[in-house]
Formats: structure tokens, C-alpha cells, sequence
């Protein structure tokens, strides 16, 4: 029986040579063989006359500490020696392919990043679409795609989930399809012969510079190697699918140092950002890099977003395209990842259930008495529910709404998931002696309450119909009626005005600003004392446009 000694050729710390990490040399191997499992690749180094030394070498990316304060997901060798040696009919019984390291060129990996291939394996592979294209693109030397593109409209190839810095017209017939993201990796073997390797987990895919040509193979159940052809910018229109299926966290992270500062690395642990920050943040499709004087803000081609002099940057989430909300010296505004401005986020579009629960809140005057009506109906629910309750703190000279200053709140079980807008429907505006405030109600029935039985009719289909018993509920003050208006914006926050100030209310103790008004999502101009600046609602920083300091 085989025994196997496990060597782990892999440090922690950040080699000087870019490729340290992403390189292996191992000068004494003489071929290697591969077959359908791409889990390991044989390594044989010839000992004499038809022996052979064995040994199997396997990649993995493992989430592992990086420093003292952080863990990243890396690529880690691992290298396996077998104590028994074997003779050339050995290897080709026990492997589906062989090549000899002679057979070999000395390529470098640089010399392939920028560039795009056709991949001639003549319709053998798998596709996820009939008469697609399969393509390498070499995009950083630390990343690459493999690609099944068509030229067509969108009619099967809709923007389902994210892309990037474009979005093309489904109308439009260009090349259109999905990315696979892929770490390449260099094997060095004897006399510098090189094989470049490709892997997520394990090993998929292996470049084999022959010396015939380059051949590519795919280590699956056809290992047969296809001939790849360079062709230039033909697949360019593709590009907003280049980051379309891509794992973020496999490839990239977060590495604190020692000193406490903040480094982008990638799956070698090499520094990508080449300097370190205060802190980074990375996002879907942004990396927004902090320093004591702003914000730096990378696109996921790690190229450097020119926004000016940005204080700070927000990724929007959910967008059909990158889209990132900054704001700099000028003002607040979106960007795509390109650093286009864009006029508002284009928003994923979603699918909803149509058998959800449907909720109608409403307020009405009964014999004197306020009151609220809250409804259960709709496909979600196999029996409808009328709950009312008497809403004892409020006067019949009051004038009450919802926060949004309608007495009707309709929602589903979509609302949430689609971001329509939630009135808070326990919290009542109340209006009195000219002056408003807030009065919160728990709308909940005793668990031994017995409701009444019945029918509602819709046409000639009946639906079984609970009514509750009318409840008297008191309120809790969340803010008292001293102010000049209260009111829910379309943003979803709640606007508190006195005196001619306005505020936000959780947000501002008191109204506190002479003007306040939304420019983006997260960002909000104001005038504070007679001074302009802009609020950073996401962080409740003020930035004062003529004070250095920022409160």
C-alpha cells in the first residue's frame, strides 16, 4: 500500500516576488499526467532507466490566517511524495495522458495577461447554451475567465444578476454569455519548462505550451487538449459579464496588519492596491479604500475611479450595474464603475410571489372614537381577519394619519423584499392645537381571544372570514405634539419641524438645520446656522462646506 508524506508549501507572510505565492518550481520533475479528476496532478522525476519517483501535487483554497488579526481565503500547494517508484508503463496505465517536460516550452505568465483566446475544442465540451463559444480571458495576472459567450439579443441571456459598468439593450445582438473565475498558476519543471494551471477549489483547466503550439485542456471526462487562438478585442462587448458569477471573498480580501493598517490582497496574498489604508471596504463591486484625508475607490479591474477629492463613497446595493454613491467637494452623485456619472442606481429587477398575505391598515372616526381597522386577506392566507381597536389617547378634535399623512396603509408579503415604502403603520400622526406629535400602538390581540366566524363574498366565491373583538388600546408618546409638522418622506425617514428648523427624527435630537433635502441616497444637503454642507445620513456626519472640521 501507497504511503504519502505531506509537505504544505505555503507561508503566511507576503513573499517580495509577485509571483511567489502563485509560483511553484520544482526543477527535478521530468513529466507530469493528468486525467479526468482534476484533484491532483501526478509528478514523475526519473530515477534510472524506466524508474520513475512519484509524487501527486494538489491545490486548495482554504480560508487561513494572513496576520494576527486576520483570516483570508488563499491558494495553498500541497505536495504528496509516494514511497514506491514506477516504470513508464506504469505511468501510462495508471494516468489517461502523460507529457514529457521536453516536450515543453519555458513560457511566462505575463506575457498572456490582457489577452483573449478561442478555445478550438470543436463542440466537445459541455455548454450551458447550444452553438456558444468557449473562450480564455486572461484578465490580471492573478485572474482569468473562462467564458461561453453567443453573439445574440437578450432574449435568453437577461440580466439576471449583477454585471458590470454597462448595461446593453436587450434589442441589441452582441456577444453576450457567462464568466467561470479561475486562479492561473505556474508550475516550473525541469530545465524552466513551465505548465500554467488553472483552479477554484481544485485544478480545472491546464495550459500546456507544447512545442508544437499551446494546448489547453480540461480536466474532465474528455481530456482531449484543444488549440487556443489569440483574437483580440473580438469578444470586447462581453465585458459586462466579465465579474458576472464571481465570489468576491475567494479571490480578494481584507488583510490587517501587524502596524493596524489595512491591505487589499488576493488569493497569493499579494498586496494589490500597492499601499496600505486606515480601512478598506469590499464590495460587490467596489473597493472603497479610507485614508485620513478621503476616500479612494477602486472598480473590481482594481483600476482606480478618479471621483475628486471624494470624502467618502457608499456602494448601492442591488444594481443591474455597479453603481456607487459619492460625495466630494462638489457635491453628492452616482457613478458606475467606470467613474461615470449616472443619474440614478439601476435596480435589479425582481420576481415576486403572487400567493403572499395582503395587510390594509386604515383610520376612521366611530361614534366619537378613533379607531384603526387592520385587515388580513389576499392568496397568502386561507382565511381572512378583521382586527379594529379604539385608539383611546386620541381626541375627536384631533387629526390624525399615518406618518405619511394618509389615513389608508396597504402591504404585502413582497413589500419588504421589493423596498416599498413602510409607513410604520403602529406609529399615528397626531395633529392637536395646531401642533403634532407621534403615539405608538401595539396592534395585538390576547392569545384566549375567540373571534367570530363568517364568510366574506367575493361574486359567488366565499372565503371563511375571523372578526376579533374591538380592543381599546393606549399609547406610548414617541415624540411629544409640540411640533409645527410631522411627516414621513419618500426616503422613509420621519421630518420634524419647529420654528423653522427641521430635523430627522432618530437622527437629530431636535430640529436642528434651516434647509434639508435629499440628493441621493445617502447623502443629504443642508444648511446648518446659514452655512451649506451635506449630511451623511448613513453615518450622521455633517460636512460643512466652509469648516475644515467635519462634525
Amino acid at each position: 500500500m501507497r504511503k504519502f508524506v505531506f509537505f504544505l508549501l505555503f507561508s503566511c507572510c507576503i513573499m517580495t516576488n509577485l509571483y511567489a505565492q502563485q509560483r511553484l518550481s520544482l526543477p527535478d520533475v521530468d513529466a507530469i499526467g493528468y486525467g479526468a479528476d482534476g484533484s491532483w496532478i501526478d509528478l514523475y522525476t526519473k530515477l534510472s532507466t524506466d524508474r520513475y519517483a512519484h509524487r501527486r501535487l494538489q491545490i486548495d483554497r482554504k480560508e487561513i490566517s494572513i496576520s494576527k488579526a486576520s483570516a483570508a481565503y488563499q491558494m495553498v500547494w500541497h505536495l504528496y511524495s509516494c514511497n514506491d517508484t514506477l516504470s513508464r508503463s506504469d505511468i501510462e496505465k495508471a494516468r489517461e495522458y502523460c507529457v514529457d517536460a521536453n516536450n515543453l516550452r519555458s513560457i511566462a505568465l505575463e506575457s498572456y495577461v490582457g489577452k483573449t483566446f478561442d478555445i478550438k475544442e470543436d463542440g466537445n465540451w459541455k455548454r450551458n447554451e447550444e452553438k456558444s463559444n468557449c473562450v480564455l480571458k486572461f484578465l490580471r495576472p492573478d485572474l482569468a475567465f473562462i467564458q461561453q459567450l453567443r453573439y445574440t439579443k437578450a432574449d435568453r441571456y437577461a440580466y439576471r444578476v449583477i454585471t458590470t459598468s454597462s448595461c446593453v439593450p436587450d434589442s441589441v445582438t452582441t456577444w453576450r454569455g457567462m464568466s467561470q473565475p479561475l486562479s492561473p498558476l505556474v508550475l516550473e519543471l525541469k530545465g524552466g519548462k513551465t505548465v500554467l494551471l488553472f483552479a477554484y477549489r481544485s485544478f480545472d483547466y491546464l495550459l500546456l505550451p507544447t512545442i508544437k503550439g499551446d494546448q489547453f485542456v480540461k480536466l474532465s471526462r474528455d481530456c482531449q487538449p484543444a488549440e487556443l487562438t489569440e483574437i483580440g478585442n473580438k469578444y470586447a462587448a462581453a465585458a459586462p459579464y466579465d465579474f458576472m458569477n464571481i465570489v468576491l471573498k475567494d479571490f480578494l480580501n481584507v488583510k490587517k496588519t501587524d502596524e493596524g493598517r489595512y491591505q487589499l490582497v488576493n488569493a497569493f496574498g499579494e498586496n494589490m492596491l500597492k499601499q496600505d489604508y486606515d480601512s478598506i471596504i469590499c464590495g460587490n463591486r467596489f473597493i472603497v479604500a479610507h485614508t485620513k484625508k478621503g476616500v479612494d475607490v477602486y472598480n473590481l479591474y482594481l483600476q482606480k475611479l478618479d471621483l475628486g477629492n471624494a470624502m467618502v463613497a457608499y456602494e448601492i446595493p442591488n444594481c443591474m450595474i455597479g453603481c456607487i454613491n459619492v460625495l466630494n467637494e462638489k457635491g453628492a452623485f452616482y457613478c458606475d464603475e467606470t467613474g461615470g456619472k449616472m443619474k440614478n442606481p439601476w435596480k435589479i429587477r425582481l420576481g415576486v410571489c403572487g400567493t403572499v398575505p395582503h395587510w390594509t391598515y386604515s383610520l376612521f372616526k366611530k361614534r366619537g372614537q378613533y379607531q384603526l381597522k387592520y385587515y388580513t386577506a389576499g392568496p397568502g392566507v386561507t382565511c381572512e381577519e378583521d382586527k379594529r381597536y379604539v385608539l383611546s389617547d386620541c381626541q375627536p378634535t384631533d387629526s390624525i394619519s399615518f406618518l405619511d399623512g394618509k389615513k389608508e396603509y396597504r402591504c404585502n408579503g413582497n413589500s419588504w423584499f421589493l423596498g416599498d415604502l413602510y409607513v410604520r403603520p403602529e406609529w399615528i400622526r397626531v395633529g392637536r392645537n395646531g401642533k403634532f406629535g407621534i403615539l405608538a400602538y401595539d396592534y395585538k390581540q390576547p392569545n384566549d381571544v375567540e373571534p367570530k366566524e363568517g364568510t366574506v363574498k367575493y361574486g359567488d366565491w366565499e372565503r371563511p372570514l375571523e372578526t376579533y373583538p374591538v380592543r381599546t388600546l393606549k399609547g406610548k408618546t414617541i415624540l411629544p405634539m409640540v411640533y409645527d409638522s410631522i411627516m414621513m418622506h419618500n426616503d422613509g425617514y420621519i421630518y420634524f419641524y419647529k420654528g423653522g428648523k427641521v430635523g430627522i427624527y432618530s437622527y437629530n435630537d431636535a430640529p436642528v438645520y434651516d434647509e434639508l433635502k435629499q440628493s441621493t441616497r445617502y447623502f443629504y444637503h443642508i444648511v446648518k446656522d446659514g452655512v451649506n454642507g451635506w449630511l451623511d445620513l448613513k453615518k450622521n456626519k455633517e460636512y460643512l462646506l466652509n469648516n475644515t472640521d467635519n462634525r
